[in-house]
């Protein structure tokens, strides 16, 4: 019973954080918490479920236990490997291929003092496992509330709809997670402007790296207006003024 109040507890903060301000990130971990403690809560009266789903339910807990660091381990590493092939080897690009291998390390670790029974071993393996554990856990609440809040309805109104930059392949080329981003954008755009009245503007937001050979706001504008959309509807924001003629700057 405690646990599903403090279940509810973090729901009704979640509720008014997202009524606050849904972009910030402490509504991720109040669902995070409120969905953890609505499980122990589920888990305690499991021993009051019909004969067999309590078993069930046991064995399902254990798999996830156990195959769940194994399988988000791959999953980084994989995510990783197409990071590196389609991005690039920057080092922002290397983060998650470093995370699953750091995974696989701990686990190694773990089972290295489990054989040796090393005691220093093991308290260097545990506390190990609770930092990895804590950083697993908001990164959790992380895609969780991320996959949640694109799938919120946008009920305002926007002027202005920005997207972010990120660094250009071969210097003039836009990367396929920045290409999704535009294409993003857009649908946001295409939706408020569907609305009728006045439609915002869309702004492409990114500067130029001494590697790049243009801004990464004009990179963007130019992927976008390839593609249709009518430059007169966007705006730029880059660190050198844009081409004679263009409507981003």
């Amino acid at each position: 019973m405690f646990a599903f109040v403090v279940a509810a507890v973090f729901l009704l903060l979640f509720g008014a954080g997202v009524l606050r301000d849904r972009r910030r990130f402490g509504n991720a971990v109040y669902l995070g918490l409120a969905v953890t403690f609505l499980g122990l809560g589920l888990l305690a009266g499991i021993d009051a479920a019909p004969p067999g789903i309590s078993e069930t339910v046991m064995v399902l807990v254990l798999l996830v236990l156990g195959l769940g660091p194994v399988v988000l381990a791959g999953l980084l590493c994989a995510n990783g490997v197409k990071m590196v092939r389609k991005e690039g080897r920057r080092p922002a690009n290397l983060l998650s291929l470093l995370a699953g291998l750091g995974m696989f390390g701990v686990m190694g670790l773990m089972a290295a003092a489990v054989v040796t029974h090393s005691r220093a071993l093991g308290v260097i393996a545990v506390t190990t496992l609770l930092v990895v554990g804590y950083v697993s856990f908001l990164f959790l609440c992380f895609v969780g509330y991320a996959f949640l809040y694109g799938r919120m309805r946008i009920r305002r109104d926007a002027d202005y709809v920005v997207v972010l930059g990120s660094g250009l392949i071969g210097g003039r080329r836009v990367p396929p997670l920045l290409a999704s981003r535009l294409d993003r954008g857009r649908q946001v755009y295409e939706t408020l402007a569907a609305r009728g009245g006045d439609a915002p503007v869309l702004i492409a937001s990114g500067g130029q790296g001494p590697d790049e050979e243009l801004p990464e706001s004009h990179a963007m504008a130019d992927y976008l207006v390839e593609r249709g959309f009518p430059a007169g509807a966007g705006g730029g924001a880059g660190r050198r003024p844009p081409p004679p003629g263009a409507k981003w700057g």
